[in-house]
């Protein structure tokens, strides 16, 4: 497989094989490619609010949303009575 670099990224590569790091390019690329791979992981699948994050975000009890909340169940369940979508 051939691939363009720009002169910037070929000097770069050329610094990270004279350190040591790798060693050639292509294990340059694939460890770039795996890095890309676990970003993109990693933000497709943030992890789990904590309690406090919740807390922070959707604030205490709010008796006004839990009243729209319960409505729109409400809705759901009867439309799904009868067989049709809300």
């Amino acid at each position: 497989m051939g691939y363009a670099l720009a002169e910037a990224q070929q000097q770069y590569i050329g610094r990270l094989l004279k350190t040591g790091r790798f060693n050639n390019q292509s294990e340059v690329v694939r460890e770039a490619l795996r890095r890309m791979e676990r970003q993109e992981l990693d933000y497709l699948t943030p992890p789990a609010l904590t309690p406090a994050q919740v807390e922070v975000i959707y604030g205490g009890d709010d008796p006004q949303a839990d009243r729209v909340g319960q409505a729109a169940f409400q809705t759901v369940r009867a439309a799904a009575r009868r067989g049709a979508r809300p």
